[in-house]
């Protein structure tokens, strides 16, 4: 079968469905009374026959055929007959009262019709023919108007018979209705107006997105001019407007512009689309159905200017709607992907297909012919081209929001330079003032590879060793020890020291460059701990003057020792306060006999009753926390003078003063006037030795910032970059970059705080389990503070379900909180912490029965830097609570405060449930 004989099939089958609707009517129909009003509806009182042969002429259907016709509709307004290549023959009886009008003009208000008809009786009985068409030229009895307008005069008095003949290569629609020159002329203002509306609104839209094409240069504009324009012709050619004040009738023109001007808009409206919704990047599938269906209404184009009129609005019929709805699918994935203006898009080619499916419906016939159905394409593409100007507007505007956020994010990135840069210039500024000061330290400071080598030394260590020269003269300690088998095995101590984790100290003789032996106090320690290889820092002092004072006074205390040892000296087995066994040194010390002093107590021994219990409060606490006890204490002899002992004591049993002491009694009464002598000389060596130590721990602690390594590799690497071993360089490099991750460490916990109020805090929610998390704060809260007296008491709800949370937000959270009041419960109480769960939110409490917080204080203890008044010596820093708030802030939770001050706080966490995937 053919496409002709597919297209004649589909089309009886389209017009049998629409026949389901007819109802029977009577044989013979009845005759419409023209009375005196201003029009008359025809169509539901016609009769059609159809001619399939198209060769019937007026004799044949009022002789022959005149029993075939049949009535045309049952709703009183439709004489659609869709596609078809028959004649429709259509009859009306008319009668003309006395005294009625009988000029009228007769309507077909179908402008696509190709020709029409009509056949009017006159006095003598014949028939008058009066032809119109699209593609006719205006001739007698016809009127210049957009539809076909014909002048019908009837005799009075009498029954006529009117016949139409319609035929039309397109869908034949015969819509009749009989007006009154005036009222059709009224009418017609009604009409012409709103069409004017139309075209204007076209031209308009047309006019304003040509200039934006000309501002713009999107290409996207300049389609959519083009679609319009393209929607512009067809809709002239359908509403006949184009043939009446265009093109003229009776032109080629007329009876292809219709096809030719839908195609041209289906094609522009197509790429319009394409281009709109970037379609072939965001939806690669649409773009090439929609490619496709340009190339068939290219196709389509085509057969409108070369093949016959029936096929090109078959492939207009056939391809509109489903172009219709591939783009509604594009316009619902744009939606999906929220590209702008998609949602006017989808709205405007709803609204076409709207129209265009009540077109099809139209054109084979299944809706009726009226002023809606028959322009349901103009209004349609009323609504979309406004919707689609709507859609550019969003677009235009998404372009000038990303323009000014481009903008915004441009001048945030400019002040984040800005003050990266301020930062970097004060860094440098404390780093400049730090390497001054240990450059000029009295001690000598030095940086040492794993090997021995010197990377970096101050001024005082190259005094130290006598070196004149700069520090890169210092290559290995190794020459300032006395021997090779001295350095060896204090580098083995040091290996040991740093393995251990310890802080390596010795006191050696060393050697200047000169050969001058000197005494030289070393302190190092590792610079990482996790990482040996970047080397140990060292303090080293020159300690010969003070070795030189040890010296004496270590021969004085040999002369003591020695003058001790021989005398006797005093033991004594003290249990419960009782002599229970003395030796012969201590009774001769005081002047008794061992049995006068054995079960007795040692109050007649001391200088009076309040001494000796003052005495054995004293030393119970330490005999029970070490287990001994040393002092110097005055005693009295049987004759009652009084002597200075030095005493120690040791527990028999462990750390239990009441299973025994044995004491060891030394008569140190010429000592003690001897150390009158060299008290003096103590006192100084005492407070340089305590000097020193606050000066070693303070250099110790300021040289493990990472810039020392830095600086002191780098120094290395520019001095002796080429002549050193690749593999050194490669340790200096790495020690580099190591204490350079060390400093960013140390400067993101510095900038903890800066992050947390500049909103900066990562937010990276993970599925969690609260309960074991929960239990986890409380730990660490108890590790931190080991010496609180509180009770921390947890309530968890067994509805509790895991959830999505930040767990490093959760652990500042409740780390703060839980350390706080711990912290600030000094007299111990109850510390609880529960967790339950309401409905879209997991709620946190934490409350003490602490110090409490002033009431008037509670509004600013969010604050940075803000600690309550009544804190005390609590330490802190008043940070905590800021960056709880931020973190809280962070999951888009609230907290509370409750608190009075002296009863304690209850601090009130509230974080929106995020269901984790999976959870139970």
């Amino acid at each position: 079968m053919g496409t002709s004989g597919v297209l004649r099939a589909l089309s009886r089958v389209l017009g049998a469905v629409a026949l389901v609707f007819v109802q029977a009517a009577a044989a013979q129909a009845v005759p419409v009374v023209l009375g005196d009003v201003p029009s008359i509806n025809l169509s539901p009182s016609l009769e059609f026959l159809e001619d399939r042969s198209a060769a019937m002429t007026l004799g044949d259907v009022r002789s022959a055929a005149a029993s075939r016709f049949q009535p045309a509709g049952q709703s009183g307004v439709t004489t659609n007959f869709g596609l078809t290549g028959s004649a429709i023959w259509l009859r009306a009886r008319l009668a003309v009262p006395a005294g009625a009008p009988r000029a009228w003009l007769l309507e077909v208000a179908y402008p696509p019709l190709d020709r029409v008809e009509l056949y009017v009786p006159d006095a003598q009985g014949n028939h008058v023919r009066t032809v119109a068409g699209d593609t006719l030229e205006r001739g007698p009895g016809v009127s210049r108007h957009r539809s076909h307008v014909m002048r019908l005069n009837l005799p009075a008095g009498e029954e006529h018979v009117i016949f139409l003949r319609a035929q039309s290569q397109g869908p034949v629609s015969v819509p009749v209705k009989l007006w009154q020159p005036e009222a059709l002329w009224a009418s017609d203002q009604a009409t012409y107006s709103v069409l004017n509306l139309y075209f204007g609104l076209l031209v308009g839209l047309l006019s304003y997105n040509l200039l934006l094409y000309l501002s713009v240069r999107d290409k996207v504009f300049l389609l959519y001019v083009a679609f319009v324009a393209a929607l512009g012709v067809a809709q002239a050619a359908l509403t006949g407007l184009g043939a009446q004040f265009v093109w003229g009738y009776g032109s080629w023109w007329t009876n292809v512009a219709p096809n030719v001007g839908n195609s041209a808009a289906a094609v522009f409206g197509i790429q319009f689309a394409r281009s709109f919704l970037d379609s072939r990047a965001q939806m690669p599938r649409l773009d090439r159905t929609a490619e496709v269906l340009a190339w068939c209404w290219l196709a389509s184009l085509g057969a409108a200017l070369l093949l016959p009129y029936t096929a090109a609005t078959w492939m207009t019929t056939v391809l509109s709607p489903l172009s219709v709805a591939g783009l509604i699918a594009a316009g619902i994935q744009g939606v999906r992907l929220r590209q702008p203006g998609s949602g006017f898009f989808l709205g405007a080619w709803a609204a076409l297909l709207a129209g265009v499916m009540a077109l099809f419906l139209h054109n084979i016939g299944v809706l009726p012919s009226t002023l809606v159905t028959a322009n349901s394409l103009l209004i349609g593409s009323a609504l979309e081209m406004v919707l689609l100007s709507f859609a550019l507007g969003d677009r235009i505007n998404a372009v000038r929001r990303e323009k000014d956020q481009a903008q915004a994010r441009h001048e945030a990135d400019a002040a984040l330079v800005k003050a990266l840069s301020e930062s970097q210039e004060r860094y440098r500024t404390v780093l400049e003032e730090r390497e001054i000061v240990l450059d000029n330290s009295l001690v000598g400071i030095a940086f040492l590879s794993p090997e021995g080598r010197f990377r970096w030394a101050n001024r005082a260590m190259l005094e130290l060793f006598g070196v004149s020269g700069e520090a890169r003269d210092l290559t290995t300690i190794e020459p300032y020890y006395l021997s090779r088998a001295q350095y060896l095995d204090v580098g083995r101590q040091v290996a040991d020291s740093i393995r251990r984790g310890e802080t390596f100290s010795v006191e050696v003789e060393m050697r200047r460059v000169d050969g001058v032996q000197f005494w030289a106090a070393l302190t190092g320690k590792a610079v990482s701990l996790r990482d040996l290889s970047q080397g140990t820092v060292w303090a080293i002092m020159d300690i010969t003057h003070r070795k030189t004072l040890e010296a004496t006074l270590e021969r004085t205390s040999s002369e003591r020792e020695a003058i001790l040892n021989s005398a006797l000296v005093g033991m004594v087995l003290s249990v419960k306060r009782r002599l229970e066994w003395v030796n012969e040194g201590f009774a001769l010390m005081l002047g008794y006999q061992r049995e006068e002093l054995l079960g007795q107590t040692s109050m007649h021994l001391h200088t009076s009753e309040a001494e000796w219990e003052d005495f054995g409060k004293t030393v119970r606490g330490p005999l029970r926390e070490t287990g001994r006890y040393t002092c110097e204490r005055e005693l009295r002899r049987k004759d009652g003078t009084l002597l200075w002992v030095e005493m120690a004591g040791n527990c028999i049993q462990e750390r239990n003063p009441d299973g025994g002491v044995i004491w060891a009694f030394i008569d140190i009464t010429a000592r003690k006037r001897s150390e009158q002598e060299i008290r003096g000389a103590l006192e100084q060596q005492r407070a340089l030795n305590e000097l020193r130590s606050r000066f070693v721990a303070m250099t110790s602690h300021e040289y493990r910032t990472p810039l020392a390594g830095i600086l002191s590799a780098g120094e290395l690497l520019r001095e002796y970059g080429e002549r050193l071993p690749p593999e050194e360089r490669a340790q200096l490099l790495e020690s580099i970059v190591a204490a350079v991750h060390r400093m960013s460490r140390m400067v993101d916990r510095v900038l903890l705080l800066g992050r947390a109020d500049a909103q900066m805090l990562e937010f990276a929610p993970r599925a969690l389990d609260l309960v074991p998390l929960c239990r986890k704060f409380v730990d660490e809260a108890w590790a931190q503070h080991p010496d609180a007296t509180c009770q921390v008491v947890t309530e968890f709800d067994p509805a509790l379900r895991r959830g999505e949370y930040d767990e490093k937000l959760l652990r500042h959270i409740f780390g703060n909180l839980l350390s706080n009041a711990l912290k600030y419960s000094p007299s111990g109480g109850r510390v609880r912490f529960s967790v339950r769960a309401e409905p879209g939110s997991t709620v946190f409490e934490v409350s003490d029965e602490g110090i409490g917080i002033p009431e008037s204080e509670v509004p600013h203890l969010f604050g940075s830097f803000h600690r309550a008044s009544n804190v005390g010596g609590i330490q802190g820093t008043g940070l905590g609570l800021a960056i709880v708030k931020n973190a809280v802030d962070k999951h888009g939770g609230t907290i509370e405060v409750h608190s009075r001050e002296g009863e304690g706080t209850r601090f009130v966490v509230r974080l929106p449930v995020a269901q984790a995937k999976g959870s139970a």
